[in-house]
């Protein structure tokens, strides 16, 4: 009778495992297809906000924040797309580094991303380079284009600009550019 009870508890404990154990398979492809279903945010579901500008004697930096609308959950890389341009005539290129570690990350509404944007004052104006514009694009391939920060022309030292990579929690942003 015993041996009986013990091969009982056994089977029943095996049948629970085994059931534990799909019952985790199945949440794990539930989750990893949900992941999978979050589709590339696009410039018409996300706002982005500049703010926290802070300077110093020759370096300058801001932030740039984005939100996902609400209800909006979407997927893109670390990496910043961000791109800067320069006035038409001016005769050198701004050079642009870019932070990422090639991860994806999820923006929800509740859970804004921002990076930081570095760039040094020229000292000399053969150091300098300027720049006009900044360029967001989205993983869709969609962008959007807005002033450097300020309207007008900015100098910046002809090494360029640093983005960080896109991080979790709430930036500086102050005014929405549309």
């Amino acid at each position: 009778m015993r041996r009986r009870t013990r091969a009982t508890a056994v089977a029943a404990a095996l049948s629970a495992a085994l059931l534990t154990g799909s019952g985790m398979a199945d949440a794990a492809t539930t989750a990893t297809a949900a992941k999978a279903a979050v589709r590339p945010c696009t410039t018409s579901n996300v706002s982005f906000y500049f703010g926290g500008y802070s300077y110093g004697l020759s370096r300058r930096s801001f932030d740039l924040t984005l939100l996902a609308h609400d209800g909006i959950t979407c997927s893109l890389s670390d990496t910043p797309l961000i791109t800067v341009s320069s006035p038409p005539d001016a005769a050198k290129k701004v050079p642009v580094t870019v932070n990422g570690r090639g991860g994806t990350l999820v923006l929800r509404s509740d859970s804004p991303l921002h990076a930081t944007v570095f760039y040094s004052v020229p000292d000399l104006p053969e150091n300098k380079v300027e720049v006009n514009g900044l360029t967001l694009a989205m993983p869709d391939g969609t962008s959007r284009a807005t002033s450097f920060l300020f309207p007008g022309t900015t100098d910046v030292y002809k090494s360029g600009v640093f983005v960080t990579s896109w991080e979790t929690g709430i930036g500086m942003g102050q005014g929405e550019e549309h």
